[in-house]
């Protein structure tokens, strides 16, 4: 009789601590969200969740990335977009200068904004966003330009790095980033090092000179160079923008990506939140109901019928 009661308390316990497992493990999959929250839950889904999840943590990478760098260029953008402005005012101060009935005390006046302007250019050369030159190209960290109107050109160059960094979008496709220094757009040079047609500096400072001295003919030679500025900066913005839409483009697409794999993820990782309450009451009431037939239950041992 014993060794029946032994057989069948311990069948009892085996069942009670399988319908306990079961219950733990509704339990956990409501509390974390996930069906697979360690690998014995489903080994053959492992690789799968450790790929997506390998995927999701690049392109979330990839995703903050490309954040910070529109960040950086909408900065850059806002930056040239003050530069043309400042052009603008220059070639209107140039149209001035350049009539025949304006004094020597005007243009001498306009000579003096003329300067003014070019200092806030360089200003604008020498953006920064968190300590770093917007423009400084590999070299982020020195200031592209000083101001010295003592100087020919009205600047001393500090940087001359090119600019080789890139940034990558989740399709592997990257860009130079971000992707035009100062020299480029305000300092552009021919092959042998002297001053290109369009460099802003060298023609802004002409401008200055020619109307603080009255010379007229150096004024209205300053104001035709002035144009290819205008145009230099031109293309300097459409490329910044062209570089805005990359990035828009390559965030959407990054975001796309990420939708997808959580999704994919979802679908090998989480648990049903349905399925796993109805088997969670499932197991609940057959432990109830174990417990209490087992209770109830009359067995007699050897020591029952002594007296």
């Amino acid at each position: 009789m014993l060794a029946g009661l032994d057989a069948y308390n311990s069948t009892f316990i085996s069942d009670l601590n399988a319908v306990e497992a079961r219950i733990n493990t509704a339990n956990e999959q409501l509390s974390s969200g996930y069906r697979v929250n360690q690998p014995s839950d489903d080994p053959g889904a492992i690789d799968a969740i450790l790929n997506f999840q390998g995927q999701i943590d690049q392109v979330t990478q990839i995703q903050s990335n490309l954040s910070q760098a529109t960040t950086v260029a909408n900065v850059g953008d806002a930056s040239l977009s003050s530069a043309s402005d400042m052009l603008d005012q220059l070639t209107s101060i140039a149209a001035e200068g350049s009539s025949s009935t304006t004094t020597a005390t005007t243009n001498a006046s306009l000579g003096q904004q003329v300067q003014g302007i070019d200092q806030q250019l360089v200003s604008i050369a020498n953006t920064t966003f968190g300590g770093l030159y917007v423009f400084g190209g590999d070299d982020a960290t020195t200031q592209p330009y000083t101001f010295d109107w003592s100087v020919a050109g009205g600047v001393q160059q500090n940087n001359t790095s090119s600019n080789t960094l890139t940034v990558t979008n989740s399709d592997g496709n990257s860009i130079p980033f971000p992707g035009q220094t100062a020299q480029q757009i305000f300092g552009a040079q021919n092959s042998d090092g002297s001053p290109a047609a369009s460099n802003i500096f060298q023609n802004v400072y002409a401008l200055g000179q020619a109307l603080q001295n009255n010379d007229l003919a150096g004024i209205q030679a300053a104001a035709a160079s002035l144009k290819t500025s205008v145009i230099q900066l031109g293309q300097a913005q459409t490329t910044s923008g062209n570089v805005l839409d990359w990035l828009q483009a390559s965030t959407q697409t990054a975001t796309s990506k990420l939708t997808n794999l959580d999704s994919l993820l979802s679908n090998v990782r989480d648990a049903d939140a349905v399925s796993a309450a109805t088997d969670l009451t499932t197991a609940e009431t057959a432990e109830n109901a174990a417990i209490s037939a087992h209770g109830t239950l009359q067995i007699k041992s050897l020591f029952s019928y002594l007296g």
